[in-house]
């Protein structure tokens, strides 16, 4: 009985973390912790915003329409990459059309017919 009223007495603490806010794309403050948790691509990121510098955009590509001689550059570190294409601006302009793009080949845009082809970075 006393034993487990000292356990209770005893909990143990809740873990503290400190918070670090971080200049990037990202507005949410990062916990240093994760960066001594974190390996790969992802350990990489952290590393750089910590720098404060941007590994990956996340903004949407911007440029002229593809065409079948100049396809959209689509960076990617990986073999795939999800991809939403809108069109173009005003009347070119169609419902967002989501597609995985692989690595290899070009791909059309059924809607509108831009194409787009994967860069691996």
């Amino acid at each position: 009985q006393r034993a487990l009223n000292l356990a209770r007495c005893v909990a143990p603490r809740a873990r503290l973390t400190t918070f670090q806010v971080v200049r990037g794309s990202s507005s949410a403050p990062l916990v240093r912790e994760d960066l001594e948790h974190t390996t790969g691509v992802e350990r990489e990121e952290l590393e750089a915003e910590l720098r404060g510098e941007t590994l990956f955009d996340r903004n949407g590509l911007v440029g002229p329409f593809g065409t079948r001689a100049n396809p959209v550059m689509v960076p990617s570190v990986a073999n795939m990459r999800p991809v939403a294409c809108t069109g173009g601006v005003g009347h070119d302009e169609h419902e967002v059309l989501w597609f995985n793009l692989f690595a290899g080949p070009k791909h059309v845009c059924p809607e509108c017919g831009q194409f787009f082809q994967l860069k691996t970075i």
